[in-house]
């Protein structure tokens, strides 16, 4: 898995965000996913109560997560 694979999560919740992490609710489960994780870390628009938005965010990160997506 290279470092530019990532995993789209499609219908996210946004539920809170700070500087270095964003608190996302998918599938009725709440991630904390690091900004260093996102796809479009430098340019983040994720914003605390966005509804339906696709996240985009490394494979290693949602290994470690438990993602399944």
């Amino acid at each position: 898995m290279g470092a530019s694979s990532f995993v789209h999560l499609e219908d996210c919740t946004v539920r809170a965000v700070t500087d270095r992490a964003v608190l996302i609710e998918y599938e009725n489960e709440q991630y904390w996913i690091p900004v260093s994780q996102l796809a479009d870390r430098e340019d983040h628009n994720l914003h605390r109560g966005d509804h339906g938005v696709t996240v985009s965010i490394t494979e290693w990160i949602a290994e470690q997560k438990g993602i399944d997506a």
